[in-house]
């Protein structure tokens, strides 16, 4: 297909309805003209691969040609994806059964994946010294279909009219981690690259919920990253609307300078299950610190790009690009 084609195609395509709102946002924000923002958008997804949440989140209005070059773009994250992660064994990712089936030493809690008939006995079974089970889709994401069910008369009906689904023990986090959001596990996202045979740590960000049962950002959750040599948070909370929180906005604790309890731990045990499927080789992972111990949630091999970008975390405007393409050698 000729360039031409290809610009016909790809303007043919675009969400126009997005489109006009981000310039309207981006307006509000920057005071610019709109045909400037709107031809800038545009010129961004082009020249960037940057959709329209990457453009308010990086705040690609305020930044010059240098710093537009290091922002981790969808277009970006998915050639990563693309390039490094071998679709034959992105099952392990994709499902949910087959992630713990084959991440299970990582994983401490019961669950048990129910695809067809669930008999009362069975289910008896598994919930008699549990009082709240989570019930997941196999194959969801962002937390979507998540469900905190309390163990007690009709629950088993709940859970039969959600099969085919994974059933798991609920995770009770560490105090310290639960004193920021006690209404959903607040977990911590590692992203590992596995170059020439070796896992290396990329970033890490950690998740907080908002009140509701998941943490996800897509689900009303706020993200910031931490340092990965010291394991402390140097920067506030940005939730997807780019609202910053030095504080949680429900429980008042502090989230700048909050320390995440037996981080050391947490890089080895990413680092270490980077290379049980090495052929996924850029993967984001879930996990859960209890009194327990380290609890592996799930591994991503769609990382959440939009993390990596939010301004209030790049107060130079230089985003992680350059850093992530050195780790990962190119």
């Amino acid at each position: 297909m000729n360039k031409a084609m290809f610009l016909v195609k790809k303007i043919a395509g675009m969400d126009y309805a997005n489109l006009f709102r981000t310039v309207r946002t981006a307006h509000e924000r920057s005071g610019k003209p709109y045909p400037l923002l709107f031809a800038d958008i545009v010129y961004c997804g082009f020249r960037y691969s940057a959709g329209h949440t990457d453009y308010l989140q990086a705040e690609m209005y305020s930044l010059d040609r240098s710093q537009r070059e290091s922002v981790i773009t969808s277009g970006v994250s998915n050639s990563f994806v693309a390039r490094f992660n071998d679709p034959q064994y992105s099952c392990f990712f994709q499902s949910k059964a087959e992630f713990n089936k084959k991440f299970s030493r990582f994983i401490r809690r019961d669950w048990m994946y129910i695809d067809g008939v669930l008999s009362r006995e069975a289910y008896n079974d598994f919930v008699k010294d549990k009082d709240v089970i989570i019930v997941k889709p196999v194959d969801g994401s962002g937390g979507e279909g998540v469900e905190k069910l309390e163990v007690k008369d009709g629950t088993y009906e709940r859970v039969r009219s959600r099969i085919p689904c994974l059933v798991e023990e609920a995770i009770v986090q560490c105090r310290e981690i639960a004193e920021l959001n006690p209404t959903s596990v607040n977990t911590i996202r590692p992203l590992t690259f596995v170059r020439d045979g070796e896992a290396v740590m990329l970033a890490a960000y950690l998740r907080i919920g908002r009140g509701g049962v998941v943490d996800n950002f897509c689900g009303g959750g706020m993200v910031c990253p931490i340092n990965i040599e010291t394991g402390v948070v140097e920067y506030p909370a940005v939730d997807g609307e780019n609202n910053i929180y030095d504080t949680h906005p429900v429980t008042g604790v502090p989230i700048v300078g909050f320390k995440i309890p037996h981080f050391d731990e947490i890089k080895s045990l990413v680092l270490e299950a980077a290379m049980v499927v090495p052929q996924v080789r850029y993967v984001g992972w879930d996990i859960a610190v209890t009194d327990y111990g380290l609890e592996m949630i799930e591994g991503n091999e769609y990382p959440s790009h939009p993390f990596f970008n939010f301004r209030a975390h790049h107060p130079d405007g230089y985003s992680l690009k350059q850093d992530f393409e050195k780790k990962m050698g190119i």
